[in-house]
């Protein structure tokens, strides 16, 4: 099995499996068993499972980062994070972007639907994808640079609206959300 970059959190684990259907029907669900391995000398974490649509088993295995033994816990809504300051290896920004759009209209139709708790998390989850194409950013720099995307659904989100990671525009699409924050008990 090829070890994959190393991954910052569960939620970020739980998204990529999310992203990457099942290759010979393409459902997008498994019943994950995660547990932590060695790939030679490295520390990493497995989650395999069966797929729910053919029955097809299926593995992925992470790298942890130095240190770890099992992805970090990345903690309730609304403090959801997936990673720390640095960059995803395992996700590009085109792809954090459309993580970043689902999540938000999902959250519109959650509210519409008068279902104000998950509409919350989902918006949370959008502000928390907005962070992560932050991380993309040069430090003195106003746009994620192309190099920077590496997936072709990244590239292809990029080419189409490369305007969409600017510095500016990713706050300002980060605040709209967060001042749109339908109320949550919790």
């Amino acid at each position: 099995m090829t070890l994959l970059p190393a991954v910052r959190s569960r939620d970020e684990a739980d998204l990529y499996l999310e992203l990457h259907p099942c290759d010979r029907c393409g459902a997008m669900e498994a019943a994950w068993a995660p547990a932590p391995v060695t790939h030679g000398t490295r520390p990493a974490y497995r989650y395999r499972g069966r797929c729910t649509g053919c029955g097809a088993q299926r593995e992925f295995v992470f790298a942890l980062p130095e240190g770890r033994t099992a992805p970090a816990d990345a903690g309730p809504h609304p403090t959801t994070r997936f990673g720390g300051p640095q960059p995803s290896a395992l996700l590009d920004p085109g792809e954090w972007l459309l993580v970043a759009d689902w999540c938000a209209e999902a959250s519109e139709v959650a509210e519409r639907q008068g279902d104000d708790a998950e509409a919350a998390a989902l918006r949370w989850t959008a502000v928390a994808a907005l962070e992560e194409v932050r991380k993309f950013l040069p430090t003195d720099g106003d746009t994620v640079p192309e190099s920077a995307f590496w997936s072709t659904r990244g590239r292809t989100v990029h080419h189409r609206e490369p305007g969409r990671f600017r510095r500016r525009r990713i706050e300002v699409v980060r605040d709209f959300h967060l001042d749109h924050m339908p109320w949550s008990p919790s």
